[in-house]
């Protein structure tokens, strides 16, 4: 009977525990017991529904007061209605300027004096928020209508997002062995600068088609691929499905260019085939249709932080800077970082990233952004997470310390808890996920993010 009752005793004091915490939730607020304050607790918040529920409205408010005995003035109702969307609106309309170093930003901004001229390149990095080349395709879209340029610039061999990519159609043979940032790289194979590497079979295949959804994307007259480490051998390629033709690739170490060219002028798609296994490291191409203008090259990586950017080569930076010369470097991570408390390590991490950068690339201007709103649901209510102001303020320190110019994209989308008026604005701006945007949520970032760099230049 004591070894029962001895058994008994947690499950009876989990018991009494719980029902204390009951018996809290439905104390009245701002009570106090023998001085001390009770703080409210609430176990049924999740499942009460709004009428239930504080958010800090004040119910004996006479403002509030009149608009509920107004219930049935329709004119009333609608000003009201109006009032909130034209106020989501223009919430929804905030550019913030470029901040941090902007000085800094000398380099792109001079380059840009030379578009006429000359290529200017530029990388976006981000994480699977830029799959699809969504956001950066309506950036390079609006900068090539301002500043020249056609062409979708560099694509990997292989890709995650080929089913939904929207400026270019990408297939290719699932014989490739892909390696990135992402995963282990037990046998050292050097990472392309967007953070891949494709090693073929015999056989394997690569195709990019152009997509009729952007008008400085319909053709192109210049492929580059771009490689290493090949043995002594050839590659096929046809342009358009024409016969296919043949040519060798440089053996040797460090990053190599094959420039590859239509007969006709102009191309829609290429098709490029590897003939020996393991014939070299594939890193990708560049597809273009002017040697002047703006290019800009997207890079998304998904699930992560930024901070893996570290594993690309020093030397294959060097060597894609002597090729591509990039004038920008745009660096848009953090949400992937979300839940956790303490960004410590990720501010000395992502520093120490950034300082290599600048070392490597010394004529080029970085932007890193912020991290935009992320909602997470409280009772039936989607607020602002709780660690976006930390990994906020966490970048803003990067920005300071590594000496780089920072966009603050949270106060653009209207800051707190704007990721709701995203969701709910009409045409819906924002996934229901309330972390990743609509076709029409990106290109409004776009339109931020552009302006805030064009605007800036002046």
């Amino acid at each position: 009977m004591q070894k029962n009752e001895s058994n008994s005793s947690p499950l009876l004091l989990v018991g009494f525990t719980i029902l204390f915490l009951i018996g809290l939730s439905f104390l009245p607020k701002d009570i106090s017991i023998m001085g001390y304050d009770v703080k409210p607790v609430d176990l049924f918040m999740d499942i009460k529904p709004d009428s239930l529920l504080d958010y800090g409205i004040n119910q004996n408010d006479e403002f509030l007061n009149q608009n509920f005995k107004a219930t049935l003035n329709i004119s009333l109702i609608k000003k009201l209605i109006e009032n909130y969307y034209s106020s989501s609106v223009s919430t929804l309309q905030s550019v913030s300027p470029i901040a941090g170093n902007t000085s800094q930003m000398s380099h792109f901004y001079n380059a840009l004096k030379q578009t006429g001229t000359k290529q200017v390149r530029v990388a976006h990095f981000a994480d699977s928020g830029n799959e699809g080349d969504y956001l950066t395709a309506d950036m390079r879209q609006a900068f090539q209508k301002k500043y020249g340029g056609n062409g979708v610039g560099f694509m990997s061999i292989t890709s995650q997002d080929i089913t939904f990519r929207k400026t270019t159609r990408h297939s290719f043979s699932d014989d490739w062995k892909t390696i990135s940032v992402l995963i282990s790289n037990p046998d050292k194979k050097p990472l392309g600068i967007n953070g891949f590497v494709a090693i073929p079979k015999s056989g394997s295949w690569v195709k990019y088609e152009v997509s009729p959804n952007y008008s400085y994307l319909s053709k192109y007259s210049k492929v580059r691929l771009f490689y290493s480490d090949a043995k002594a051998s050839s590659i096929k390629y046809s342009f358009d499905n024409e016969a296919e033709k043949t040519v060798a690739l440089k053996s040797g170490k460090g990053v190599q260019e094959l420039v590859l060219t239509p007969t006709s002028g102009s191309a829609k798609s290429i098709k490029i085939t590897a003939t020996t296994d393991d014939q070299a490291n594939f890193f990708g191409v560049s597809l273009e249709d002017t040697p002047t203008g703006i290019f800009i090259d997207n890079f998304p990586l998904r699930g992560n932080t930024g901070v893996s950017l570290k594993d690309i080569p020093e030397s294959v930076r060097l060597d894609f800077n002597k090729y591509l010369d990039y004038k920008l470097i745009i660096l848009q991570f953090g949400l992937n970082m979300a839940g956790s408390k303490n960004y410590n390590w990720y501010e000395q991490a992502m520093t120490k990233m950034i300082n290599d950068l600048k070392a490597h690339f010394p004529q080029t201007s970085i932007l890193l952004v912020g991290v935009g709103d992320k909602g997470v649901k409280r009772g039936s209510k989607f607020m602002t997470d709780p660690s976006v102001p930390l990994i906020l303020e966490a970048q803003k320190r990067i920005a300071e310390k590594s000496g780089v110019a920072f966009w603050n994209m949270y106060d653009s989308m209207g800051g707190e808890n704007s990721i709701e008026r995203w969701v709910n604005s009409n045409p819906p701006l924002a996934l229901k996920d309330y972390v990743h945007l609509t076709t029409e949520g990106y290109k409004r970032l776009a339109e931020l993010m552009t302006e805030a760099l064009i605007s800036s230049s002046k």
